[in-house]
């Protein structure tokens, strides 16, 4: 912690003494072997070991959200297609897996030789992880950078939300505020031993373009902001989603991840924006306290899907479904698979296990109403994509919400 400290404070002194909040999320959670993800946090909880850990995702709880995608992604692996590679065969890249949770139960309930798997993983940490997790339950590649020619399924399980952010307050007529990281005088240091600060200053271009955009169409709405209205931005979605456009030849994007839609998430209502930290289980609001134990907490914000969708579109991807967790996986059939399964489970403690589990997929008051699920595809086949699309994307589909501005 205090190496990783001590290289952001150097970073914040050489930039003239202030940084934008994403350089600073960029450098707390991915700088190598000292950042959140790099080696420097405990993000995933561990049943096994109480008191560790600081959240868990869809993946780690059971085998349902395995179930759905390897059902649900069945179109992609018949010649039909157009995919090129052997019939039946299904190849799916997935980016920062975890702790391989996703990965060991796709491949754990195929067939052997049915997947060719791929996982874009960075952090040395995770990697291993991922790699202890697998082991022995089929083939997996590991890579740090894109490859081109991909054809398959890519899947992005909480990836957007841990993207860094610019922070933005809107000042009406007086223009767009960003938010960063500013170091503290002497003595504050002294007395609280907090080296970081939040202050603003006038955004640049591109940040207040777009927050002047996203102001006038929640005013077109009639969600006008108040002057103070505070929010996220991420310069990172389009570039992101360039290079997996460029680097795909036909295929799906299955992205997961909690967020709104820019109706939501722009509401006038949400005046205080969705960035947090998470610690030991504890979601932390408070602003100050995202600038304390860097590198031992995670930083997040809520995903911008119209963002993502419009970003997405600019690129050449096909935008084609948006619904929430628990329609993805009810429409899926995985209440109507899971029943068996359940049946078959005599212990009463592993039934109990299944069923909180999947209680928590898609409960609308867990993950299953604030998690969505987003199609991009490319270059698919019509009786391809309309197989994806139907039944999973139909019932609850919330697609014209990404674009109800334009």
């Amino acid at each position: 912690m205090k190496a990783l400290k001590s290289r952001i404070l150097d970073q914040i002194q050489q930039a003239g003494g202030w940084i934008g909040f994403d350089e600073f999320m960029q450098a707390a959670l991915y700088t190598p072997g000292l950042g959140y993800y790099g080696g420097g946090g405990v993000p995933f909880s561990d049943p096994q070991a109480v008191g560790r850990g600081d959240f868990v995702t869809s993946p780690m709880l059971g085998p349902w959200m395995a179930d759905a995608i390897w059902s649900w992604a069945q179109p992609l692996s018949v010649p039909s297609t157009g995919l090129g590679g052997q019939p039946g065969r299904l190849r799916i890249r997935e980016f920062g897996g975890g702790r391989g949770d996703l990965a060991a139960e796709l491949l754990r309930r195929t067939p052997a030789g049915a997947i060719d798997f791929e996982m874009l993983e960075t952090s040395a940490d995770l990697q291993q992880m991922q790699r202890e997790r697998t082991h022995g339950l089929g083939a997996i590649r590991w890579a740090r950078q894109l490859e081109p020619g991909f054809q398959g399924l890519v899947i992005a399980n909480e990836v957007l939300d841990a993207m860094p952010v610019k922070c933005f307050e809107w000042m009406g007529p007086e223009g767009v505020r960003e938010w960063g990281v500013a170091l503290a005088d002497a003595h504050r240091a002294a007395d609280d031993g907090h080296e970081f600060l939040w202050a603003a200053q006038p955004a640049g271009h591109l940040l207040a373009d777009a927050v002047a955009a996203r102001a006038a169409a929640a005013a077109a709405r009639g969600q006008a902001w108040d002057r103070g209205y505070r929010g996220e931005w991420s310069p990172w979605f389009g570039p992101w989603l360039q290079s997996l456009f460029e680097s795909m030849d036909v295929g799906a994007v299955l992205l997961i991840d909690y967020g709104f839609a820019r109706p939501e998430l722009d509401h006038p209502g949400r005046c205080d924006g969705t960035i947090c930290a998470h610690y030991q289980h504890r979601r932390i609001d408070a602003r100050e306290e995202l600038l304390r134990r860097i590198g031992l907490q995670d930083l997040t914000a809520h995903v911008d899907f119209t963002e993502v969708a419009q970003q997405a579109r600019s690129v050449g991807f096909d935008v084609s479904g948006f619904v929430t967790q628990a329609r993805f996986l009810i429409n899926s059939g995985l209440l109507h698979r899971a029943q068996p399964v359940i049946e078959r489970t005599t212990d009463p403690a592993d039934r109990a296990r299944l069923l909180h589990q999947l209680q928590m997929l898609v409960s609308e008051s867990e993950m299953g109403e604030v998690f969505k699920v987003l199609l991009l595809t490319k270059g698919l086949e019509t009786q391809s994509l309309a197989a994806l699309t139907d039944p999973a994307f139909a019932s609850g589909d919330r697609l014209a919400s990404l674009f109800s501005d334009q």
